[in-house]
């Protein structure tokens, strides 16, 4: 591909491309130092950019302009636009993809994501059982006011 990005078109970081395929960092680098994967060189560090639409045929969504705007959004570090992917992909069947979702949403703080991370790590969806990793999304969230994870707490507070 060109190394000029066409106006308008949705670019993805390698880690993002990852964590919306489920493939790994260095596989899709590889697939673009191949040509297997069109990128675009978007600085003299080597940093290369994927279009979204090359990404079609392995994402667990289908591709339309909705999903287009999440992962622009996403790919900016808006948590919001990262949660709504990550609940997409939870509907959609895939938990361990939704999972690095909730927690990139969580990490710029969002009290849902949170509360999704605590059910996540709680429950053993995507990920494996851990009850304590679950209990400190489900206090992070309810630090940051999320009501039920505040009503929550007040009932692991006050027992059976």
């Amino acid at each position: 591909m060109d190394d000029e990005a066409i106006a308008g078109e949705v670019m993805l970081s390698a880690r993002t491309a990852a964590r919306l395929t489920g493939r790994t960092c260095r596989t899709l680098q590889r697939w673009c130092e191949e040509g297997t994967l069109p990128s675009v060189a978007v600085n003299g560090k080597g940093k290369r950019m994927i279009p979204v639409d090359a990404l079609a045929p392995l994402l667990p969504l289908p591709l339309d302009d909705a999903l287009r705007g999440l992962l622009g959004r996403a790919e900016g570090g808006d948590g919001e636009a990262a949660l709504a992917l990550g609940l997409a992909l939870r509907e959609a069947g895939k938990p361990a993809l939704a999972l690095a979702w909730f927690q990139e949403a969580a990490e710029a703080g969002n009290a849902d994501a949170m509360h999704w991370l605590y059910q996540a790590y709680f429950q053993g969806l995507g990920t494996p059982r851990n009850r304590t990793l679950g209990i400190k999304w489900l206090a992070e969230a309810a630090l940051r006011g999320h009501a039920i994870a505040l009503h929550q707490i007040e009932q692991l507070r006050l027992g059976p």
